[in-house]
């Protein structure tokens, strides 16, 4: 058997055993995903975006964590908007981790989907309440504003569009 099949076999199989029952072979599965690296970035944000265990999916959004791979990025916007709590939590902790990287996506996102979505304006509000905006002049505030509970769901998208608007403009 070549050494890409073999890659291709542990990765299935570590992909599998992310279904289990058992938490413990989970996490090993979730540690020798992340250890193959690159590879197993796409698997893992299908199963994030699609899988319907929320073991799966937490486990998932965990591992891309970990990996901190860009390609991970639209994965984890998208599991902002998950039913379930923890896995939200993971994905903007990830998301937070990507720094201004993740912006333009995380800001297409609530320009998108912002005024109908309150899980997503409150996943948001956890991946933007903690970056750093060295260099960025303060450019987080109206929209770190806009994000709070109190603010109208319409602050948020509108805030997100000048945002984007400002950091695409050239300089």
């Amino acid at each position: 058997m070549s050494k890409q099949a073999t890659a291709s076999k542990t990765l299935e199989a570590y992909m599998e055993a992310l279904e289990s029952p058992d938490g413990m072979l989970r996490q090993s599965a979730r540690e020798g995903l992340v250890a193959l690296g690159g590879k197993a970035v796409a698997p893992l944000a299908r199963a994030l975006v699609n899988a319907k265990e929320k073991q799966v999916r937490w486990e998932a959004a965990k591992a891309l964590g970990a990996m901190e791979d860009a390609r991970a990025i639209p994965a984890l916007v998208r599991a902002l908007e998950d039913s379930d709590s923890d896995v939200i939590w993971l994905a903007a902790e990830a998301l937070g981790e990507f720094g201004s990287a993740a912006w333009p996506a995380l800001l297409a996102a609530l320009i998108a989907e912002g005024t109908e979505s309150a899980i997503l304006r409150k996943g948001m509000h956890h991946v933007f309440a903690n970056q750093k905006e060295s260099g960025k002049g303060g450019v987080l505030a109206p929209l770190q504003s806009a994000l709070e509970a109190g603010a109208l769901p319409e602050a948020a998208p509108m805030a997100a569009s000048e945002l984007l608007k400002q950091l695409t403009a050239p300089a």
